[in-house]
């Protein structure tokens, strides 16, 4: 067994309860952040024991959802070159140089948010991209939980945000990009 640490954002109801219902639900390998009596939006990093990526992070949220919570997202996904950096040991320069091409073997993945001043980048992109070109001590393990993170966190978004339309009118998108 491996262990993964990812982080899922959840909103959940105000009571003192909801602490014992997420550690009795399972979430006893995590740190969990919330005002009970306020409620609202929470965050819990995990150290969890499992098979795979998909195992550790799919059953965080099943159990979480049976303790009454909603999970909003899991591990943030979007990284500047300085974050970059600071993840695999090297140099803002050196994060700059993958991005621009002048190291390593080029086609460093597009950013996800070009801004002139401080751009953002899909971590699971980036460690794929620095795995396979050995550039970086970035393990398959990593990889696997960053792809798995970056899949959860769209799928919960689309989940929420489907919601916004009429039923006839998810159902009809769902077909389309089925």
């Amino acid at each position: 067994m491996t262990v993964y640490s990812f982080e899922l954002r959840f909103t959940a109801p105000s009571g003192e309860a909801v602490i014992d219902a997420l550690y009795e639900a399972g979430w006893d390998d995590a740190t969990v952040s919330l005002d009970p009596a306020a409620g609202g939006p929470g965050v819990a990093a995990f150290d969890r024991e499992a098979a795979g990526a998909v195992e550790a992070v799919a059953s965080a949220i099943a159990q979480g959802r049976s303790a009454g919570v909603e999970v909003t997202g899991v591990s943030e996904d979007l990284v500047t070159l300085a974050e970059i950096a600071d993840r695999t040991g090297r140099t803002f320069a050196t994060a700059d140089h993958w991005a621009v091409g002048r190291r390593g073997p080029g086609d460093f993945p597009e950013p996800k948010v070009r801004r002139p001043r401080v751009s953002l980048w899909s971590w699971a992109e980036v460690a794929t991209w620095l795995h396979r070109n050995r550039l970086a001590e970035v393990s398959s393990m990593e990889v696997e939980l960053a792809e798995v993170c970056e899949i959860a966190d769209s799928l919960i978004r689309a989940r929420r945000l489907q919601q916004r339309l009429p039923e006839k009118d998810r159902e009809r998108l769902r077909h389309a990009v089925a």
